[in-house]
C-alpha cells in the first residue's frame, strides 16, 4: 500500500470573466438598461456631430402704432395689430415653404451643407434617416433644420437655423432674414399700388377731361374770333358809353347854336357828326346784342364750354386731393420689419448635450426596467397561483 497520501484537489473559485458576468446578469436589466446606455454613450460620446444654432429675431409694426419711452418691451407689447400679425404669419409661411428652400438651395447648395460626409450618418442628409436625396426629401429635411416661431403676446418672431457648421448656420439665417425683409417690402408695394390705383385712375380721367374741355374752348375762341364775350361786351359797352357822352355833348352844342346863332356855318357839321355818332352807337350795340353774330349770342356757347372747363378743373383738384390722401393713408398703413437681434455666429455647439443625453437615456432605461420588473413579478405571482 502506497503510503503516499494523494492530495485532494482544492476547489479554488475560477476568476469570472466579463462575458460570464454579462451572461449571469439579469437579461431584463441587460436589454433595458445596460445595452441602451452603452449605445447612447457610444453615439453621443463618439458619433453624434456637433450642431450649431444661429438665432435672430424681428418684429413687424406700422407707423400708426405708438412708441413709448418706457423701452422696447412697451413697444413690443403694443404690436398686436392684425396687419402686423398677418404679415408675420405670411413670412412664417414663406420661410417654411418650398420657394424659400429652393431660393436658399440656389444660393448655398443645401445638399453640400447638410449632406457633408463629416456629418454623422444618422443626421446628415442622405444618411440613415434621410436616405433619399430628391428635392422633396430635401424640403422635409430643411423644415427640420429651420424654425420660424411667433410669440402671440409680444409679436416677436424668432428665426432659428441649425447646421453642422457655425458659419453655415449664420449665413442661412441671414439669408432668410433678408428674404423676410423683402417680403415685407413687397407687401407694402402691393398694398400701396392697390390703395392709390383707383385715386390715380380718377386723376388721369380728370386730367384728360380737362384737356379736352380746354381744347374745345380754344377751338371755339379761334372759330368765333373771340377771347371772352363777357369781357369783350364790357369793353364794347364802355365804348358805347363814351360815344353816348360825345353824342349828348354835340346835341347840346347844336341846340345852343340853333337857338342863339341859327345861321352859324357849323350847324351842318354838328348835325353830320351827331348822325355819325348815332350810327356808330347802333353798330357797337349790335355787336353786343341784337344779331346772330353778336357777343351775347356767342356768349351762350362760350359759357357752356367755360363751365365744362371749370367743372373739369374742380374735379381734377378733388381727384388730386383724394390721391394725396390715399398716399398718406397707404403710408400710415405700411408695415416695417425691425430687426431686434441679428443672426449670431455661435462659437460652440448647442446640441447634442452629450452628458445630459446619456444621463437621460440611463434614467429612462431605469424607469422602463423598474416598470417591467414590477409587471413581470406580478405576472409570475399570478401564474404561480
Amino acid at each position: 500500500m502506497d503510503n503516499t497520501a494523494v492530495a485532494a484537489p482544492h476547489n479554488h473559485p475560477a476568476k469570472t470573466s466579463f462575458i460570464d458576468r454579462i451572461k449571469g446578469m439579469n437579461r431584463l436589466f441587460l436589454f433595458t438598461v445596460v445595452i441602451p446606455t452603452l449605445l447612447s454613450t457610444l453615439y453621443f460620446g463618439l458619433i453624434a456631430s456637433d450642431v450649431y444654432i444661429s438665432e435672430s429675431s424681428f418684429v413687424i409694426y406700422t407707423p400708426g402704432q405708438n412708441f413709448s419711452s418706457s423701452g422696447l418691451s412697451s413697444l413690443l407689447g403694443s404690436i398686436s395689430g392684425s396687419n402686423s400679425s398677418n404679415t408675420a404669419y405670411t413670412i412664417q409661411t414663406y420661410v417654411d415653404s418650398w420657394d424659400a428652400m429652393t431660393a436658399l438651395d440656389r444660393t448655398y447648395n443645401l445638399k453640400n451643407i447638410y449632406g457633408n460626409r463629416h456629418i454623422d450618418i444618422f443626421n446628415r442628409f442622405g444618411g440613415v434617416f434621410y436616405p433619399f436625396t430628391d428635392r422633396v426629401e430635401l424640403h422635409r429635411y430643411y423644415r427640420g433644420m429651420v424654425e420660424d416661431s411667433i410669440d402671440s403676446t409680444s409679436g416677436i418672431t424668432k428665426l432659428t437655423v441649425r447646421a453642422y457648421n457655425a458659419a453655415d448656420a449664420q449665413k442661412i439665417n441671414a439669408y432668410l432674414l433678408q428674404k423676410s425683409q423683402d417680403i415685407a417690402n413687397q407687401l407694402n408695394d402691393t398694398a400701396r399700388r392697390k390703395a392709390v390705383y383707383y385715386a390715380q385712375t380718377q386723376v388721369n380721367i380728370a386730367q384728360k377731361n380737362l384737356h379736352n374741355a380746354t381744347i374745345l374752348l380754344a377751338r371755339y375762341r379761334n372759330a368765333q374770333k373771340i377771347f371772352s364775350p363777357p369781357a369783350q361786351s364790357t369793353m364794347q359797352l364802355g365804348m358805347v358809353s363814351k360815344l353816348q357822352d360825345q353824342l349828348l355833348k354835340n346835341k347840346s352844342q347844336l341846340e345852343t347854336l340853333r337857338t342863339y346863332t341859327p345861321s352859324n356855318p357849323q350847324l351842318p357839321l354838328l348835325a353830320s357828326t351827331i348822325h355819325s355818332l348815332e350810327a356808330q352807337i347802333d353798330s357797337e350795340i349790335t355787336k353786343v346784342s341784337g344779331s346772330a353774330q353778336s357777343l351775347s349770342s356767342k356768349d351762350i356757347q362760350y359759357e357752356g364750354f367755360l363751365i365744362d372747363q371749370l367743372i373739369a378743373q374742380k374735379i381734377l383738384e378733388a381727384a388730386v386731393t383724394s390721391l394725396e390722401q390715399a398716399k398718406v393713408t397707404a403710408q400710415k398703413q405700411e408695415l416695417y420689419l425691425e430687426t431686434i437681434s441679428y443672426p449670431n455666429l455661435p462659437d460652440a455647439s448647442q446640441v447634442p448635450k452629450r452628458f445630459q443625453d446619456i444621463l437621460a437615456t440611463l434614467l429612462v432605461s431605469l424607469i422602463v426596467w423598474g416598470t417591467l420588473t414590477i409587471v413581470v413579478a406580478g405576472v409570475r405571482e399570478h401564474h404561480d397561483r
